[in-house]
């Protein structure tokens, strides 16, 4: 195991690991080496046979009861009970003992065997097998009329197995009323029974006395009987299997036992277990350290060490979250497996911490994973603001993810919550968080794009995946491999969602714009300005309330990260200088505005102090190349490609005359294209919802208006005849149906917007 788990084991951590059954201690440094943890697999849940295996102490409790079996005086019989939890490794301590009698068992001292009771169902059935188990092991070393006693015994036993079961019932039953007289008769044909019993049981004791090698009877995982036959067993141990000589081992859970006992007899419990058991021992429990070193050598195996940025995050959540519900061997295996059959199918595109995390509550906490599952919009994200009534919201976070626990959970519930979903900071404590593009960065559990990939397996179409942000980083310096990734975005549409994938891969490189190395920027900056109006789709504009955004504003955010964030302005200045020149016209034009706003706005009572990406000469040479730019595109008629024809036209203007943008549309008026293109460009929509209130619900989706606006394009297009070559296309008989909905959706839509005349 290498030294990023060592790290880890050999600090000083000052936080509990588990509380939930007493306060654990710290994490010592005396903690032996990553290079002790045996090599063992967890992936299958078989005991372990040999100490070599041993990777939970349990060991030297086996060599002691393997001593205490060989020397202990076993006259009148013994029996042992080794009690344990389920999956805390009363098997694996069997296979050890076994292994510790190896050499009793060579010299004959010890003649051993095991009898699996939950092969059998039945008090008969139980009681056949029972003594078939004695005489096979037991019997080889005995006389004839010692043989003929325990087949005599057996047989007898095994016909009375009705019998013993109405005797038991009768017992049990405080008030039998008319059954006592039923009861008699069976009682006296048990009393006839009962004399046989004790004779052939005297013959075999004696025969057993006179033996020197003793008989261990193994009998394991006798809580996974059902009560009746976990009863009957009990029974034949306690009445006839007492013999001289003979030794058992049991293995089980004796709270579930003593359930069991209870069940059928109330004034019962423990005493009655005691009556059967003289040395009843506890299977010692696991270091917290040793199985939490025994997960993680199957976490390094299967999801490989965290890269040293992540690191301390993911001992954090390890040992906030993982590390207090391991509790015995078997969770370690059940985690362990959870893991190796989950994490192949998302390991690129989710943080390992996180899935581990997030599949330890799957697994030993399933209802506070669903609650988690079906409650993101409470956890994603972070909380902006203190809600005006915070201890209501309390509540009801309490009642949805605290709920069901035991009061000595809640805290640690609240810890693990916590560590994984920061905005339950704001919740549960005094923390408010203003920036969460981290969290996306690295695809944690708590980021609203990657959260669904944690419980579907699979990355959903709102998230690129790890690989193609990789690939978008890594090619960013390689000139043309941007612009051709960005084109196959902008071709492949969103599977739920409108829109293609090409906003999703923007707002991926504004996450990692940092990652990009400096000297891949000149290129990436190329790349991007000469696709950027390809990619600028009306399919991706995000509008209405609360949604907002073109693929054009994504690309100026993603130009704060990267140059913004990350150099001076002088080198700013001469990498947009570098590549303006090839830009595309409409995204020419919309950066142009920007940096001249800021420049026009600085000194001003509008200035916010915002930087600028160039310097302001260069603010002025990109206004005369914007210009130049857009007198070419008209003059080549590449001018008519652009997507928004209406928004360049008022660039235009702004940059030349009104005149020389008139002059051009009076000669495009004749284009059919042209006329087709702005009477798709005029059309505008607005945007209305009822919030409701006053008794009212609201609405929960938004009202869409469609109007037209050509008073503001008088000077620069002839609104008159641009009507009148409107109509006249319609009357085209050879018209495509998309060109004449558009066509027909202009006609109908108003001259101004309904939604600010009526005030709604």
């Amino acid at each position: 195991m290498r030294g990023w788990i060592d790290r880890f084991f050999n600090a000083k951590v000052d936080v509990e690991v588990s509380k939930t059954e007493k306060q654990s201690e710290t994490i010592s440094e005396t903690l032996f080496n990553a290079a002790d943890v045996p090599a063992v697999s967890l992936s299958g849940d078989s005991p372990i046979k040999l100490p070599e295996h041993d990777a939970f102490g349990i060991d030297p409790f086996a060599q002691a009861i393997a001593k205490s079996i060989v020397a202990a005086d076993a006259k009148d019989g013994l029996v042992y009970a080794i009690n344990g939890a389920w999956g805390a490794g009363k098997s694996s301590a069997v296979n050890l003992i076994l292994h510790h009698l190896s050499d009793s068992v060579a010299k004959e001292e010890v003649v051993p065997t095991v009898f699996n009771p939950w092969w059998f169902s039945g008090a008969e059935a139980l009681t056949i097998s029972f003594f078939q188990e004695l005489r096979a092991t037991v019997g080889k070393s005995l006389d004839e009329k010692a043989r003929e006693a325990m087949a005599t015994l057996g047989s007898r036993l095994s016909s009375a197995g009705p019998l013993l079961g109405g005797l038991a019932s009768l017992a049990a039953t405080p008030a039998a009323g008319a059954a006592v007289a039923g009861g008699a008769s069976l009682i006296e044909k048990f009393s006839r029974l009962d004399s046989t019993v004790e004779k052939e049981h005297r013959k075999l004791a004696e025969a057993l006395a006179n033996q020197d090698k003793r008989f261990l009877i193994i009998l394991d995982d006798i809580d996974r009987l059902g009560t009746d036959d976990a009863l009957q067993v009990f029974k034949l141990i306690k009445s006839v299997g007492r013999l001289p000589n003979v030794i058992y081992l049991l293995a089980f859970d004796r709270h579930l036992a003593e359930k069991m006992v209870a069940e059928r007899f109330p004034a019962e419990g423990a005493s009655y277990l005691e009556k059967v058991i003289q040395g009843a021992f506890d299977l010692p429990n696991p270091d917290p350290d040793d199985l939490c070193k025994q997960l993680l050598s199957t976490v390094e195996s299967v999801m490989a060490a965290p890269p040293e940025a992540k690191i301390q995050r993911f001992w954090n959540v390890f040992y906030d979250v993982v590390a207090p519900l391991i509790k015995t061997p078997r969770d370690a295996v059940r985690l362990s497996n959870s893991i190796k059959v989950s994490w192949p199918a998302v390991q690129e595109n989710v943080d390992r911490a996180d899935f581990l995390a997030i599949e330890a509550l799957r697994v030993f906490l399933p209802e506070l994973h669903q609650a988690i599952r079906n409650h993101a919009s409470m956890l994603v994200g972070r909380q902006s603001e203190r809600n005006h009534n915070q201890q209501e919201l309390k509540k009801e976070y309490d009642a949805i993810f605290l709920d069901g626990l035991p009061p000595r959970r809640r805290e640690e519930i609240k810890i693990a919550l916590r560590r994984l979903f920061p905005r339950l900071d704001s919740i549960w404590g005094n923390m408010w968080y203003s920036d969460d593009s981290r969290w996306t960065r690295d695809r944690l559990i708590c980021s609203p794009p990657h959260f669904s990939t944690y419980f579907a397996f699979a990355v959903l179409d709102d998230a690129i995946t790890a690989s193609e942000s990789d690939a978008l980083v890594a090619n960013a310096g390689k000139l043309g491999m941007t612009a051709a990734a960005l084109r196959q975005y902008a071709r492949t549409p969103r599977r739920r969602k409108k829109g293609t994938r090409v906003a999703l891969a923007l707002q991926e490189l504004r996450i990692r714009a940092a990652d990009i190395a400096e000297g891949d920027v000149r290129p990436f900056l190329t790349d991007l300005f000469i696709v950027a109006d390809e990619i600028n789709l009306n399919s991706d504009v995000s509008r209405g309330f609360g949604d907002y955004g073109s693929n054009h504003l994504r690309i100026h955010w993603l130009l704060n990260g990267l140059l913004l964030d990350r150099f001076d302005l002088q080198t700013r200045t001469a990498m947009i200088r570098e590549a303006a020149p090839t830009s595309s016209v409409s995204w020419l034009i919309d950066l142009t505005g920007r940096c001249q706003d800021l420049k026009l706005k600085r000194g001003t009572d509008e200035d916010r102090g915002s930087e600028n990406f160039v310097d302001d000469e260069t603010v002025d040479w990109l206004v005369e190349l914007s210009a130049n730019r857009i007198r070419v595109a008209a003059e080549d008629g590449t001018l008519l490609q652009v997507p928004d024809i209406e928004f360049i036209l008022y660039r235009w203007r702004d940059r030349a005359t009104p005149d020389e943008v008139r002059a051009w549309t009076d000669v495009q008026l004749d284009n059919d294209a042209f006329v087709l293109k702005m009477a798709d460009a005029v059309i505008s929509q607005s945007f209305s919802y009822d919030l409701g209130g006053f008794g009212s619900l609201g609405d929960r989706v938004s009202r869409t208006y469609e109007y037209v606006n050509l008073k503001s394009l008088g000077a620069l297009l002839d609104i008159a005849r641009f009507r009148t070559r409107v109509s006249d296309l319609l009357g085209k008989s050879d018209l495509a149906p998309s060109e004449r909905q558009i066509l027909e959706r202009f006609q109908k839509a108003p001259e101004d917007d309904p939604g600010a005349r009526s005030g709604v």
